[in-house]
């Protein structure tokens, strides 16, 4: 029996994020399956801010004006139909129409999940990425923040104290900066037994020939 510990630097306004994650979740399964004990051995998944956006918007915008400014319209719409084909694969039904704004209430829910265990943590990331991309719910609103801490099984005057203090800011900020300091330029970027970097939202092989890697001591 082994810990396989995995680290997950990530922004919860990144799709490919989200595609990243539904691609480890598959890797593992196929690991505790199909390895050798591999259902005996422990993975925990952790999770560390990233932030797109250096300096966080004052206001949230349309994802669609979002990407506009970014991208040309021809661009903008090639991306879109490449993330709903890529995520449709994932389970994922991405949907353009909604807000997108700071990520750093959703970042301090998760920082405080974390002191729960990375389960929770897991949980309540995967509801971010869903309230953002398939429920095109605004998460850089703190109601909203609050409903999926409260969905994924944690106290909602927990929470509001937690975020409306600032609790956890400073330090949320300093593994940003770390990992920034660190080399990581994009997200998802993965961190398999401490040492096996990964970026992008990584095929399932790839990660499953990482965990192998980690259980056989390379």
């Amino acid at each position: 029996m082994a810990l396989i510990k995995i680290e997950i630097v990530s922004d919860v306004i990144c799709p490919w994020c989200y595609i990243g994650y539904r691609n480890l979740q598959k890797a593992i399964s196929l690991y505790q399956k199909t390895y050798p004990g591999g259902s005996k051995d422990t993975i925990e998944v952790w999770w560390k801010p990233y932030f797109i956006d250096q300096e966080p918007p004052k206001e949230s915008i349309l994802i669609q004006d979002r990407m506009l400014r970014r991208m040309g319209p021809k661009m903008v719409a090639a991306a879109q139909t490449r993330l709903k084909r890529v995520g449709a694969d994932a389970g994922i039904r991405f949907k353009f129409g909604g807000y997108i704004g700071s990520s750093r209430l959703a970042h301090q829910l998760l920082y405080l999940a974390a002191r729960e265990g990375s389960e929770r943590q897991c949980r309540v990331s995967e509801l971010l990425f869903h309230s953002q991309f398939e429920k095109e719910a605004d998460i850089s609103q703190l109601d909203t923040v609050v409903a999926v801490g409260v969905q994924a099984g944690m106290r909602e005057n927990d929470i509001r104290e937690w975020v409306v203090s600032g609790a956890g800011v400073a330090e949320m900020d300093a593994e940003a900066k770390k990992a920034r300091a660190d080399g990581v330029t994009g997200v998802p970027h993965f961190i398999i037994g401490e040492k096996h970097h990964m970026e992008g939202a990584m095929d399932l092989s790839e990660l499953f020939e990482a965990f192998v890697a980690v259980r056989e001591g390379q």
